[in-house]
């Protein structure tokens, strides 16, 4: 590794422990009003497991060990092995402190080392400014409030064209687009800062494990907001320890089965639309469906004799706590993946989907929303509730009649130029109980995960630039249903992600 892209590794490093450390204090500092939670403990051994992997990837073979060591003592009291009183806690936060210290001091190090080789090179040195994530979220929440208002005041500038008000809207929208476009760029970063560092990730997992493996990357020029690309690093580094530890064969095991003895990981980013998917696959043994099955059956999380697809092999990979390993060790095996992997990608609007092949391998595909905040998007709706789609994944808007819909496979299917569609109900997704749907209705046909759906709503009623807001979720919101916005005319619209509804 070279020691510029080194140094940009330690950065990141030094960014994103500093901040997991700071999280694990305040989780504990709730955790200490009340001892008896969970959810804390949860949330700590997830930063401390990241902080982990991240040391481990640069070598910080000490912190690395100090880490693994914390996670044991916490691993205790998660297990119901120890109880969490004031005596146990009060020990917890000083071996956090321990850790911090030892962070900084691999930090310092790391500064010391490429202190006299940041200025080689001559020449003219760009001019870099470094500027807290968060003042670039508040600009992106200033920038909100300006496009909503911006709406209301073309809304209001549409009843005379020729006014001064339609003027000065047309004037402000042109300014308005160019400062977004300035601001959605200043917050752009290549995944190449992300990905550039897994190859050596994954040899020292590989090492440990007495693997061969080999890693392939392509799209790291690819660039999406700081924002997702600093949650990037926990969902990548669970995957990767998965392939590895569960996935890639033992160099025997592969030559049994045809394989060459070297397992092979690729991690692919690709743009689609105005998202990046980021492809993660490993040629090893893919999961076993039924095994997965019947554990999960074995914990009351399944009914006995249920085949899993995909999705839902997806979906009982994910619940907190549940693994497929019997044992615990350093790369994995204490119940920490899948879980914060999904719950991280959902905050920013992401999305992860599974595919496996037994015997041939597994792939996860995380899709990522390039920008956060406003998104172009189709209002639709049923009744008097309406609904904001993002663009990203509509293809178009046909007409839909009911007789030209019929049912095949147990689904609704209608055709579309010669290609059979399944046909999605808006009202029965959101379990709709007002009046009755309008005779003739819109399809908004969406593709994605690779496949093409027709969604019936009762009006389109044109596109918006929705500046989207995070939202607490009650107990029963569909998981498709993932933010909300305020619509021009001041009336809320929740957003809808057609990639969850696939």
């Amino acid at each position: 590794m070279t020691d510029p892209r080194r140094a940009r590794y330690v950065a990141l490093f030094a960014a994103e422990s500093r901040s997991l450390l700071a999280s694990a204090q305040r989780s504990l500092s709730n955790w200490l009003d009340a001892p008896a939670e969970q959810g804390p403990a949860e949330e700590i051994f997830r930063a401390l497991h990241t902080i982990k992997g991240m040391s481990a990837s640069l070598g910080f073979d000490d912190l690395t060990a100090q880490v693994h060591e914390a996670e044991t003592v916490l691993a205790e009291v998660r297990s119901g092995e120890k109880v969490a009183d004031h005596r146990w806690l009060s020990s917890l936060e000083e071996i956090l402190d321990r850790i911090a210290a030892g962070a900084e001091q691999v930090i310092a190090a790391e500064h010391a080392d490429d202190g006299d080789r940041k200025n080689d090179g001559g020449g003219r040195k760009a001019q870099v400014v470094r500027v807290d994530l968060d003042r670039l979220d508040g600009l992106l929440e200033d920038l909100g409030a300006l496009v909503t208002a911006r709406q209301e005041l073309e809304r209001h500038a549409m009843r005379d064209g020729f006014s001064p008000m339609a003027r000065s809207a047309v004037a402000m929208s042109r300014r308005l687009d160019a400062l977004q476009d300035r601001i959605v760029h200043v917050r752009l970063a290549p995944l190449g800062e992300v990905l550039e560092r897994l190859p050596s990730l994954v040899r020292d997992l590989a090492r440990q494990l007495g693997k061969d493996v080999t890693v392939d990357i392509s799209g790291e020029d690819l660039e999406v907001d700081r924002a997702i690309l600093a949650l990037l690093p926990e969902p990548l580094m669970h995957l990767l320890r998965n392939a590895v530890d569960h996935g890639i064969e033992a160099a025997s095991e592969r030559t049994a089965a045809g394989k060459r003895p070297t397992g092979r990981i690729t991690v692919r980013a690709r743009r689609e639309r105005d998202s990046v998917v980021v492809e993660l696959a490993d040629d090893g043994r893919g999961i076993d469906r039924e095994a997965v099955a019947r554990r999960a059956a074995g914990k009351g999380l399944l009914e006995e004799g249920v085949a899993l697809t995909d999705d839902g092999l997806l979906a009982i990979l994910a619940k907190p706590g549940f693994s497929t390993s019997d044992k615990v060790s350093e790369i994995s095996g204490r119940g920490v993946g899948l879980d914060t992997v999904v719950a991280r990608l959902h905050d920013v609007g992401a999305s992860l989907a599974l595919t496996t092949v037994p015997g041939r391998g597994t792939s996860f595909s995380l899709r990522l929303p390039t920008r956060l905040g406003i998104v172009r998007a189709l209002v639709a709706s049923i009744g008097e509730e309406r609904y904001v789609m993002p663009l990203t994944h509509v293809n178009e808007l046909v007409a839909w009649e009911p007789g030209e819909s019929r049912q095949e496979g147990g689904r609704t299917v209608i055709e579309v130029r010669g290609e059979t569609l399944p046909v999605v109900d808006l009202r029965r997704l959101l379990q709709y109980r007002g009046g009755a749907a309008p005779e003739r209705r819109p399809a908004v046909i969406f593709e994605a995960h690779g496949e093409r759906i027709a969604l019936l709503a009762d009006q389109v009623q044109g596109q918006v630039d929705a500046v989207i807001q995070p939202m607490d979720r009650p107990v029963g919101l569909p998981r498709w249903i993932t933010g909300a916005t305020v619509l021009d005319d001041g009336h809320p619209a929740l957003l809808l992600d057609l990639a969850s509804v696939v």
